[in-house]
């Protein structure tokens, strides 16, 4: 055994599991950790300037690599500072090893009036975060840093908080690191297998659905849709799972698209892959997916959770979807090809803001294969599913469930942290920009080279929509106070200019795309409002 502080032994883990970035703000309450940072040269820490940025771009961090991402808090306001960010990685499965700090646990609940004092700072994080443990010893901190990651490789990826008293962090104490985790077996039953095989095979019009759990099983998911003939559809955060070039992609599935909605009628069997068919992929459950329905995921309390499952396979999805691929699915199905593409054009879709076919299209065109395209809740974001075609996995991020603003720049920096060679570019609407635009300063600090496009319309472009629509064209604070975005770039002393055309905006990305450190692009939309 060796003697640590508990900082030192959080650092010793992290390295033992894996994770080599921390994203997070010191404080006075964590020194003790960051003590431990600051002798490890391979830990990378990126400071941010609010922890809901830090808990964003730890989100970002982890949809773009697949990998556990970390995030460090003090106690109380960092905690709740975060808790907008952890929420959202607990509703789109992003999978955070968040550490906080925590008071003496012999004062929790009694109001002694400490610094950060939160009054039930355990309770706070249980209703947000899938795993949350809280320490009482140095000894235990290898144990429930391998215990949390475990769970998140496990079952449906999720934030996963760590409580750690602070005198802990600075305390010493003999501590016993545990060998490297193994990978869990994430094999499927073969007799459920066996079963669903059998279910394909007899179908004659399958239909495969696929969600974020089937993120990095593309290989194997492109394999049994070409051995079953069967066409491929996705939710948003499935965007990218299944090529939208491939001629059985039907793209990702729109709001109450009828299109769609006519073609699943037609289908007998669904094959639904890393879905938990929640309400927000299933339009609160009027998408008419067939009742004979095989549903995979490594989650098992998702399964039939939502929706009513023929058959369950709690599996990993690649594993599940391999196994498959070695029984007998009967003889390739007959497609209408023509009518794929056609639901794949999806003619009929109504967009939400004008310029966003011509936005979305300029974009593509310039950007890399492999780019990786981050949504905020804006209207143009709102189309993006739509008209941002792509083939790669891990390219598209939205903020799907919990649908919180705010979400795209600094999602789009942990992005960049991640995945340091590829393009990435955020889009995010003028309102929703304002609040995270403090961590352009992250940015520029660390020279990522990201592209962040504001959207300007002067508006809340969908709150004043569904206003105007449903309380007969009433509608109140609507109109926004914005400041000069460029100047404010220039103010952090990186780029920044206003276009207002699609051509405009696509040399202004490649040019963007070329430059070392980030840049800011405003386009002025051809609604755009001003404040009166």
């Amino acid at each position: 055994m060796e003697a640590m502080t508990g900082g030192e032994a959080i650092v010793a883990t992290l390295k033992l599991v894996g994770i080599d970035t921390i994203f997070g703000i010191p404080g006075v309450h964590t020194g003790g950790f960051y003590d431990a940072i600051y002798a490890e040269p391979s830990i990378r820490h990126v400071m941010t300037r609010h922890e809901q940025g830090a808990a964003f771009m730890a989100d970002g961090y982890a949809r773009a690599s697949g990998r556990v991402a970390c995030l460090s808090t003090i106690t109380g306001p960092g905690v709740t500072n975060a808790a907008t960010g952890l929420g959202e990685a607990r509703a789109d499965s992003s999978p955070i090893l968040h550490i906080a700090s925590t008071l003496d646990p012999a004062t929790h609940g009694h109001d002694v009036g400490e610094l950060h004092e939160l009054h039930d700072q355990s309770g706070v994080l249980q209703s947000i975060v899938g795993h949350h443990q809280l320490v009482h010893s140095i000894q235990e901190i290898p144990e429930a840093v391998i215990r949390a990651v475990q769970h998140m490789r496990t079952t449906r990826p999720g934030p996963a908080s760590i409580e750690i008293p602070l005198a802990l962090l600075t305390d010493h104490a003999p501590v016993n690191l545990p060998a490297a985790p193994l990978m869990p077996d994430l094999t499927p039953n073969p007799a459920s297998i066996t079963q669903a095989a059998q279910m394909l095979a007899q179908a004659s019009c399958p239909v495969i659905y696929a969600g974020g759990g089937a993120m990095d099983a593309g290989t194997a998911l492109v394999a049994i849709a070409e051995r079953l003939r069967a066409p491929v559809l996705t939710t948003y955060t499935g965007k990218g799972a299944f090529p939208e070039s491939h001629a059985l992609s039907i793209g990702c599935k729109m709001r109450q698209d009828e299109t769609a909605y006519d073609f699943l009628r037609s289908c007998d069997v669904a094959l639904v892959v890393g879905c938990r068919l929640g309400h927000r992929t299933t339009d609160g459950g009027a998408l008419p997916l067939p009742s004979q329905l095989i549903q995979i995921d490594i989650d098992a309390s998702s399964i039939g959770h939502a929706r009513k499952t023929t058959i369950g396979i709690e599996a990993d999805a690649s594993e599940a979807l391999a196994a498959l691929l070695e029984e007998d699915l009967g003889e390739p199905k007959d497609v209408d090809q023509h009518n794929v593409q056609r639901l794949r054009l999806n003619q009929g879709y109504s967009a939400a803001n004008p310029d966003s076919a011509l936005i979305l299209e300029a974009l593509r065109s310039v950007m890399p294969p492999d780019a990786v395209l981050v949504n905020d809740m804006t209207m143009v974001g709102y189309d993006a599913p739509k008209y941002f075609t792509l083939d790669h996995p891990r390219s598209f991020m939205f903020p799907n469930y919990f649908g919180t603003l705010g979400f795209s720049l600094p999602a789009a920096i942990g992005a960049q942290v991640a995945c340091p060679g590829r393009t990435i570019v955020s889009i995010s609407g003028d309102g929703g920009f304002l609040f995270t635009s403090e961590e352009l300063a992250t940015a520029v600090r660390e020279q990522l080279p990201i592209i962040a496009i504001v959207s300007d319309d002067g508006l809340y472009a969908a709150i004043d929509r569904h206003q105007r629509r449903t309380f007969n064209d009433r509608t109140l604070d609507m109109r926004l106070t914005n400041p000069d975005f460029v100047k404010l770039a220039e103010s952090y002393g990186m780029p920044g200019v206003a276009v207002s055309d699609p051509d405009s905006l696509a040399r202004e990305t490649q040019t963007a795309a070329n430059r070392d450190g980030p840049s800011l692009i405003v386009y002025e939309l051809s609604n755009r409002q001003t404040c009166q």
